[in-house]
């Protein structure tokens, strides 16, 4: 049921370092851009290739690198059924909701030691 590791989610200090690092030098696509009610820029979404992904925001608090945990957001799979999905392991326990600007169905959870996991399924209404 689950297709594939999706993406990664990371909080960055700089999002203008963020699209050079990985946009202009590595060669990524920003293939989404999040922006907020006033249209401001406060995420990417990145595609890498075969549907694999990198997803940046824009930490409301100064990260401090030195602490290897604190930028780390969520790690998301994506799932051929989401309705599915929830249903057969987690017996309907979450909400599905879409996304507020990528229209993505999606619910988390966390895993045994607290991380934030992500399962997701792109349909016709995604945006991406």
């Amino acid at each position: 049921m689950i297709k594939n590791l999706s993406h990664i989610s990371l909080l960055s200090n700089s999002l203008n370092k963020v699209k050079n690092f990985y946009v202009k030098k590595l060669g990524l696509k920003i293939v989404h851009e999040f922006r907020n009610e006033n249209n401001e820029l406060y995420g990417y979404f990145l595609s890498s290739n075969k549907n694999t992904f990198l997803e940046f925001f824009k930490s409301k608090k100064k990260i401090n690198f030195n602490n290897r945990n604190n930028h780390f957001k969520h790690i998301c799979f994506e799932v051929s059924n989401i309705k599915n999905f929830n249903k057969k392991k987690f017996k309907n326990k979450f909400n599905i909701k879409r996304g507020k600007t990528d229209q993505i169905l999606q619910f988390f959870t966390k895993d045994f030691e607290g991380n934030t996991v992500e399962f997701h399924e792109r349909d016709k209404l995604s945006k991406f």
